[in-house]
């Protein structure tokens, strides 16, 4: 009996109209699909190739034409992915209409964190138009994470560390941002020493240091101040302060020459005496 009810079944069921139905369904998702996939990659060219030209045509900053550039590059695939999915819904009989429309489904999309989207990408445009910083900025955002922007999104930024990880953060969570590639940044070094009567030769030493290696560094800008003796705060010795302002991008390569000149200048001294 019961292999003759589902022999019944199987017969009435109309396979011949749900067939062909269900064939054009998967043909029409198929060529959406390539058709939007092919719709983002020639938005994307185009894009790439306006940009090159007018990078090409004016003189412009680039670090602020690579942020326009990622930018603009976001917000084109999120519109066509948008199309594209409400294309493929409604081929496959969703009401859309009616589910956007419906108060209950748009209190639960935001439920369910259209707010914070709102908020990441407000707070992206804010970014972008107070030029707070810009791909290839060095940034320290939020008191706490340090490095080099790689990516600006509508989103989120992304940052990479020393390490060479990649740190994503929301632009809505981003309250303080420390750029460091905008001005002249300060470099001091510490010369630390012993005894009272090593201040003449340590002085000395740095000065012949200065005197050799600033012509060699464009990149420091302005006069070296020498400032000391002064007391180290944890071991109590003595130490004399040099500080000059240099380029940005520089600094961490200048401090480690300089210092590295120091030290060797002063062994010498004293091995000399």
């Amino acid at each position: 009996m019961k292999s003759f009810a589902l022999n019944q079944y199987f017969d009435q069921f109309r396979w011949r109209t749900l067939g062909p139905q269900l064939i054009n369904i998967v043909v029409q998702v198929i060529l959406y699909t390539v058709v939007f996939w092919l719709v983002n990659r020639l938005a994307i060219f185009l894009i790439d190739r306006s940009f090159d030209t007018y990078m090409k045509s004016k003189r412009i900053n680039k670090k602020r034409a690579d942020t326009l550039h990622t930018l603009i590059r976001n917000t084109t695939r999120y519109v066509v992915v948008f199309f594209a999915i409400y294309t493929i819904l409604s081929v496959l009989g969703f009401p859309i209409g009616t589910l956007i429309a419906s108060a209950g489904i748009v209190t639960v999309i935001v439920g369910l964190g259209a707010q914070g989207i709102i908020r990441d990408v407000i707070a992206g445009f804010l970014i972008l138009m107070e030029q707070q910083m810009e791909v290839g900025d060095n940034v320290i955002i939020n008191d706490k994470t340090t490095g080099r922007v790689v990516a600006f999104g509508l989103r989120i930024t992304t940052v990479k560390d020393a390490n060479g990880g990649l740190n994503y953060i929301t632009n809505s969570s981003i309250t303080t941002v420390t750029n460091l590639s905008r001005s002249n940044l300060r470099v001091q070094i510490d010369v630390p020493y012993q005894e009272a009567s090593q201040t003449t030769i340590v002085t000395k030493a740095i000065k012949q240091v200065n005197e050799r290696l600033l012509p060699k560094h464009p990149e420091i800008v302005g006069r070296a101040l020498i400032q000391g003796p002064s007391l180290l705060p944890d071991t109590h010795g003595l130490m004399v302060s040099v500080t000059f302002f240099v380029k940005n991008g520089d600094a961490a390569n200048v401090k480690a020459t300089f210092t590295t000149a120091y030290l060797t200048a002063i062994a010498q001294t004293e091995t000399t005496d």
